[in-house]
């Protein structure tokens, strides 16, 4: 009988105990979620202060779900994919690695999209427009080209700051200030890297005090916390001053270069012909290129050549970085093409060698050529590496090309396809459509949207294939200019959409500061074009053009990239809300690095006589390598 008693009395021990303990577990369950209810819905006080990332104080995978549907930060209404809620509601949690190695290849895939759309087909359309309006040479380089060139940050950024979560904004400060600091260090000490030269002077001090400028600017916007809608305009009117100087500085070197041309001549009594070309300008001459003069005296030296030009004179970049590396690289005159097409006052292309006869062709040949997306030249001419990029462009060259018009300035047809610029004109209104998220919208609760597009479309294609014919463009082929600039930024604005939610996502996964996604895989990502653009044209024999488009490109990325969409914001708000951004130890490291690496350079070049070298570039780049491990590891809160 003791011995049973005893048995019971242990049983009815360890049942208290196992209670105890699950009573216990289920207390501290309750307690983490009370804790995350408490800060969520307590009040706003409160919700401004849960990140989305918070989630990882709860150890109870099973709330995760519930606290990112519940947690205002997590929010994702720009964009066609919420991928928080799809990683941690649709999915298990044991599946999260899975899906963040998915979401990793679905990211590079963004970002070979976002640069295929704003170089293949943003920038072409940028390229005619400004000589359809016969744009001079500094007004275009100044505003089009700069604009096409710089469009991957400036649709990045515009996407960041228009995000309905409002951490977002830490994504574009991050993106512009990182690659500013990346293109400023590591391209422009790869470009010293590619030999021995002198910098620009004028252009370069400049430029530099601009840069200190706008990024002194900027610390002092975090630093207060906000920025209203009188900083974002003032941004945009310190740009249009900028323009002003550059166009008086260059009008007024160049007649001084003038001057100085004649008078040598003139002591020289040479060729009289060649004073009277060196003192005859127009509107549409570039404002620094130099005088025509003699070919007896002309130094044919690249470097000699190149002396004073300066980024507003690089050319937009229409091919994508991945195609473009192979060019002019084992040509022995590379150089001299270069600087042919560097210099012409027109826009140029080699749209003649792509054109493909027509004549006698049928209607579904010339549509399947058209839309094919893998051009057969630039697959053998590509590295193998670049080949890979070159598989990835085949979707987006795809759907761009079945819905943006292209029209080129060069070529004796200007790509006109007659039934692929039909099929343009069917698709791109449908696109339009379901890109703005309209899809859903009706007219009178009756009739679609969508259709009512999609008929205005079949009208435009049905008048043009009936007043225009296979071989020659109709004289409205222009206005196909115009719409494909329009669905060109729209396809580049939804993927900039989707690349700023992705790296939302994962500095969720990774409980990671959204600034440090921005000044790492975005800046990264968008400054590839840099790298390659810039390192091929110093290859060529212009080290100084590229090196001056080192600063004068982030220079404009930086005062339109954060001008621009803040202006956008604000008066969306009415004005009054300004947008509020974050400033902590890691957005100190971000403006006190760029800050101090602009200065460096900005005090080192002139005392070296502004004499570079590829031990200088070397340097540079090591800068870059510092401060990102500095930002990476104040964004991990290293430094408390």
């Amino acid at each position: 009988m003791m011995i049973n008693h005893s048995v019971q009395l242990l049983c009815i021990l360890l049942f208290l105990t196992q209670t105890t303990q699950s009573r216990h577990a289920q207390d501290v369950n309750l307690t983490f979620e009370e804790d995350r209810l408490r800060l969520s819905v307590e009040g706003d006080s409160a919700k401004k202060d849960v990140e989305c990332r918070d989630y990882h104080s709860l150890h109870n995978s099973s709330l995760w779900c519930q606290f990112v549907n519940t947690t205002d930060n997590c929010a994702m209404d720009e964009g066609f994919i919420n991928y928080i809620k799809v990683a941690f509601c649709e999915t298990k949690p044991k599946n999260l690695p899975l899906i963040a190695t998915g979401y990793a290849v679905w990211l590079i895939l963004l970002f070979v999209g976002l640069g295929t759309t704003a170089e293949g087909y943003f920038c072409p359309a940028l390229e005619f427009i400004a000589a359809n309006l016969r744009l001079s040479h500094n007004i275009a380089g100044l505003t089009i080209v700069a604009f096409g060139n710089g469009s991957p940050d400036i649709f990045s950024a515009i996407a960041a700051f228009t995000n309905s979560n409002p951490t977002a904004a830490g994504v574009a400060i991050g993106a512009l200030l990182g690659a500013a600091m990346m293109v400023t260090t590591v391209v422009a000490g790869l470009v010293a890297t590619t030999q021995s030269f002198e910098v620009a002077k004028r252009p370069f001090m400049r430029d530099m005090i601009f840069f200190i400028a706008t990024a002194f600017w900027i610390f002092c916007l975090l630093y207060q916390g906000s920025i209203t809608l009188l900083n974002s305009i003032g941004f945009l009117c310190l740009y249009v001053f900028y323009v002003g100087v550059v166009i008086v500085g260059r009008y007024i070197h160049q007649r001084q270069r003038a001057r100085n041309f004649i008078s040598k001549e003139m002591q020289n009594e040479e060729n009289v012909d060649s004073v009277n070309k060196a003192t005859s300008y127009d509107e549409r001459s570039r404002l620094l290129s130099p005088p025509p003069i003699n070919t007896s005296i002309r130094n044919t030296n690249n470097n000699n050549a190149d002396s004073e030009r300066e980024w507003v004179d690089v050319r937009i970049r229409t091919s994508s970085w991945a195609t473009s590396t192979h060019k002019h690289h084992n040509n022995q005159d590379g150089a001299e093409e270069a600087e042919k097409n560097v210099t012409s006052g027109e826009f140029s292309d080699d749209d003649d060698e792509h054109e493909i006869d027509f004549n006698g062709r049928s209607v579904f040949f010339m549509l399947a050529t058209g839309l094919n997306p893998l051009d057969a030249k630039d697959w053998r001419e590509a590295r193998h590496v670049f080949k890979i990029i070159i598989l990835l462009q085949v979707p987006w060259n795809f759907l761009c090309k079945a819905t943006i018009p292209v029209v080129k300035v060069n070529g004796a047809r200007r790509n006109w396809n007659r039934p692929l610029n039909c099929l343009n004109l069917i698709l791109a209104p449908i696109f339009c459509v379901f890109a703005t998220k309209g899809g859903d919208v009706t007219l009178g609760d009756i009739f679609p949207l969508w259709a009512l597009f999609l008929t205005i479309g079949c009208i435009a294609a049905t008048v043009m294939w009936f007043t225009s014919n296979n071989l020659q463009p109709p004289v409205y082929h222009w206005v196909l200019a115009y719409v494909g600039f329009v669905i060109a930024i729209i396809w580049t604005y939804i993927i900039a959409n989707e690349i700023v939610n992705l790296l939302q996502t994962f500095g969720v996964i990774f409980n990671v500061s959204n600034v440090v996604m921005g000044l790492t895989f975005l800046a990264w990502g968008n400054s590839i074009g840099d790298v390659v653009a810039d390192v091929t044209l110093a290859k060529q024999g212009f080290p100084r053009m590229s090196w001056s488009a080192c600063f004068g490109g982030p220079l404009f990325n930086l005062l339109i990239g954060v001008g621009l969409p803040c202006t956008i914001t604000n008066i969306k708000h009415g004005g009054d809300n300004p947008i509020l951004v974050s400033f902590s130890t890691l957005e100190a490291v971000l403006c006190g690095g760029v800050f101090l690496s602009l200065c460096f350079t900005f005090v080192v070049v002139p005392l070296r006589r502004f004499q570079l070298t590829p031990k200088f570039g070397m340097i540079l780049v090591a800068l870059y390598v510092v401060w990102v491990i500095f930002a990476v590891l104040a964004g991990v809160n290293v430094f408390g």
